[in-house]
């Protein structure tokens, strides 16, 4: 291990780039690539009490792309699985350093090592990393979206699942039309199975869009987009695709009549779910991830979705009215009762203020997390990466850092 600075990511974890991609940590150190990082130095002072200790800075600065100035090889380490409250899991050695938010008397930030988090500590989690590349636009993302979710994609021609007469089939039909190729439907109860042939002998332009973003042939539980520079438009289609096929808009009320309300989206593909949350959170959403693991076989409902697989089905869900309203603002949303819903969920909630609880009066740039689980699990093979001046960047959607 290099021994300019402690801290070590497992291999495969997702560092966050200025560019809008996510790359394994093994890449990031092997090409020596810029991370996002922060501009400037948290203020981790000890806390101390009386007179003439001076203000505390409570800001953050920017997320911002940073080469980084000492990088260490694999090592094999003792390595920690950290889960947090939101679903997202993080794999370090157990002298990782983190930033977290003391518990106790001010709320200021202190350093922590991972084998010395506990239950309920607090890590921040980024809600200004507004960096996108230029990949595709809105449109192009919708598509992709709504073919990831009701869509067939690995037979020869594709084809897209879903009612007839609502604002999902009609784009389809519009994307094929501006593509060239014909519209094939065939009823089936209240869905219609769409198809979209193109002329015999010539490369399907639908199906070259669906292979140009990574995703034509895939299987419903190996789902996933490739780690490209997508635009923010085209992330913000892709998740209204998601949601208008594989989501739901929920509305419920307390026993005092107050509404709150969620946006869900579900998928058997952990690693869709775990790309949808990370671009939920570029986007300035924060979201939970939950994995219902229950056996079951045959045709069932959870939550409102319908299944028909054993595979345990992942969900991400954005429940915090601040959240909601951010959402809203977004999506463009083509099923019209899912639409309509979730303007009224933002009507209602647009006067909710964030939580003072959850910061304590420090940067709105983050927010925070809580430790729920750090289990041991063995030698791993770990990397690091030291961005200066903060010493802090992204992992997994989370705030970590080497020092």
């Amino acid at each position: 291990m290099n021994k300019e600075f402690r801290g070590g990511i497992v291999e495969g974890s997702r560092v966050w780039l200025p560019d809008g991609s996510a790359k394994p940590i093994e890449e990031v150190v092997a090409k020596r690539l810029p991370v996002l990082s922060y501009s400037k130095e948290w203020d981790t002072r000890p806390v101390r009490y009386g007179a003439n200790q001076g203000a505390r800075d409570h800001s953050v600065g920017e997320l911002v792309g940073a080469p980084p100035s000492a990088w260490s090889g694999s090592v094999p380490r003792e390595a920690y699985s950290i889960r947090f409250v939101s679903g997202r899991i993080i794999e370090v050695s157990g002298d990782q350093p983190w930033v977290t938010q003391r518990k106790k008397g001010r709320q200021a930030w202190e350093w922590k090592q991972t084998d010395a988090l506990a239950v309920g500590d607090r890590v921040p989690v980024p809600l200004a990393a507004a960096h996108f590349g230029n990949k595709g636009d809105a449109r192009e993302g919708y598509f992709v979206g709504a073919m990831l979710g009701d869509g067939g994609m690995t037979s020869c021609t594709p084809e897209f699942h879903g009612d007839p007469y609502d604002g999902a089939a009609a784009f389809m039909r519009d994307f094929a039309a501006d593509h060239g190729c014909v519209v094939r439907e065939t009823p089936n109860g209240s869905i219609v199975r769409m198809r979209f042939p193109f002329r015999s002998g010539y490369r399907n332009p639908i199906t070259e869009c669906l292979r140009r973003y990574g995703v034509w042939g895939q299987r419903c539980d190996r789902k996933s987009l490739p780690s490209d520079a997508f635009s923010r438009d085209f992330w913000i289609g892709c998740i209204s695709g998601l949601i208008d096929t594989d989501g739901c808009v929920r509305e419920r009320a307390n026993p005092r009549g107050t509404l709150h309300g969620s946006v869900e989206y579900a998928t058997v593909s952990p690693e869709l779910a775990a790309q949808v949350s990370d671009a939920l959170l570029r986007l300035g959403v924060a979201s939970r991830l939950t994995v219902d693991k229950r056996q079951r076989s045959g045709n069932h409902s959870i939550n409102g979705y319908r299944i028909e697989s054993r595979r345990p089905i992942c969900i991400v869900d954005v429940s915090r009215a601040t959240a909601l309203v951010r959402l809203a603002g977004l999506l463009e949303l083509r099923i019209g009762y899912k639409a309509r819903k979730l303007e009224r969920l933002a009507q209602v909630l647009g006067h909710v203020a964030p939580a003072g609880s959850d910061m304590h009066g420090y940067d709105e740039a983050v927010v925070l997390d809580r430790v729920k689980t750090v289990e041991s699990i063995g030698i791993r093979s770990v990397y690091g990466v030291l961005a200066s001046p903060s010493g802090l960047f992204v992992v997994n959607g989370l705030v970590t850092g080497a020092r």
